[in-house]
């Protein structure tokens, strides 16, 4: 297995975009011997040999015997002009092998002086699939990967190594530590920056504005992490703000998230606070919650849409009061003869799901907007209830019994 296969185990969408629009890697990598001196600068007309490591310090933390099984490590990637394939999704380089490895001491000097600022550095310069992510590869069983398990098992946790030839350029590696095994739940805030992915179309934040802002409401949420949940719903940008900013729970290093989440949230306590961690969709803070049984939820619904709401046919032409008003009225037909749900929402429901009578089915909380989620929870089986507004207007609702959770997955 080559390094190309930790870059499909996780595939972001960042990192989808980028292996599909290039060749997959195959590095090979000619390791050196570690704690050999840094080679001087090469001839113009040869090839520059791999570069050892520089040697640890003495009081690096070094892996115990049984962590020694698993690696784990972020990269930057220095490419030339005559590199093989050619991966990143910023221009191709015209600087040659000789001026590459020159920016590779660098870039390798500058990430000893503040091994912190290594994730920025793979962000800012590097030029392979994972810059996006701060370079960072996740943690996988020695073996798993050869082309640079050595090199990478040469390093004490936090080290830089000096760089290192491949078709692909010269490779910079750090040791990271490792990634928890064990499962992780969490709820996350999103500031994001103008053009970030999935930023509100009207959104004129920069970069840096949003660092500060992200910054800032990190403090904040310090000071009162129990006040989290409202300060998402009131200040995220990410389109999960209504309800909270829930991300479920997962196993780091699956590939569910980016590593950068996982590394977050795993080196968290239960309802600590996050540093920001810059991510494509902007400046992200995480609280790590309590792993909770996702809830069940089942029942069926009646749009009533008014003029101007979201994804409303071009024929609705209520207005958002008479749009409320049509809604009691099914409410109190309804809630005469229950059994008679279905066949009201066929005949005057403007949503597609009238053709099957209203039936939403059975789903986990987090799948609907939270309005309607809340609302439906709190009404009985077999209980009409609403209006509940949304963006795609007025929403009757019946509540049904759902499945256990056990019976739900069978399906």
């Amino acid at each position: 297995m080559v390094i190309a296969n930790v870059f499909r185990r996780r595939p972001s969408r960042a990192l989808l975009a980028a292996l599909l629009a290039a060749p997959a890697l195959a590095l090979s990598l000619s390791l050196p011997a570690c704690g050999k001196p840094s080679p001087g600068p090469p001839a113009a007309d040869t090839a520059a040999p791999p570069a050892a490591a520089s040697a640890p310090d003495p009081g690096e933390q070094r892996p115990d015997a049984g962590e020694a099984a698993r690696l784990s490590a972020s990269m930057i990637t220095v490419a030339h002009a005559d590199v093989h394939e050619y991966s990143s999704r910023r221009p191709k380089p015209t600087r040659s092998e000789a001026e590459a490895l020159e920016l590779a001491r660098a870039l390798a000097a500058e990430a000893r002086r503040d091994p912190a600022r290594f994730a920025d550095l793979a962000r800012e310069r590097s030029e392979d699939p994972v810059a996006p992510e701060g370079g960072d590869l996740g943690t996988w069983r020695a073996g798993d990967h050869p082309d640079i398990d050595a090199a990478v098992a040469a390093l004490a946790i936090g080290e830089v190594s000096d760089p290192i030839a491949t078709e692909h350029g010269f490779l910079i590696l750090r040791r990271d530590p490792l990634l928890s095994g064990a499962r992780v739940s969490a709820r996350h805030l999103v500031i994001a920056w103008a053009g970030a992915t999935r930023a509100p179309a009207a959104l004129a934040r920069s970069k840096a504005e949003a660092r500060a802002r992200a910054e800032a409401l990190a403090d904040r949420a310090r000071r009162d992490p129990a006040a989290f949940d409202a300060l998402i719903r009131a200040e995220s940008d990410g389109w999960d703000r209504d309800r909270g900013g829930h991300l479920g729970a997962w196993s780091p290093g699956q590939g569910r998230y980016p590593v950068g989440f996982d590394r977050a949230v795993s080196g968290l306590a239960e309802g600590a606070i996050s540093a920001p961690v810059e991510s494509e969709f902007g400046y992200q803070i995480f609280q790590r919650v309590a792993e909770q049984a996702p809830a069940l939820l089942a029942g069926a619904h009646i749009l009533v849409a008014f003029e101007g709401a979201e994804k409303a046919r071009a024929t609705v032409r209520r207005s958002r009061d008479e749009a409320r008003e049509e809604a009691v009225r099914v409410i109190e037909e309804a809630r005469r003869d229950p059994s008679r749900f279905g066949q009201l929402a066929t005949a005057r429901s403007d949503d597609a799901t009238g053709k099957r009578g209203g039936d939403l089915g059975s789903f986990r909380r987090g799948t609907l907007p939270a309005a309607l989620e809340d609302a439906l929870a709190r009404l009985q089986i077999g209980e009409v209830g609403g209006p509940v507004l949304t963006q795609y207007g007025y929403h009757v609702l019946l509540r049904r019994e759902a499945p256990t959770d056990k019976e739900y997955v069978a399906r």
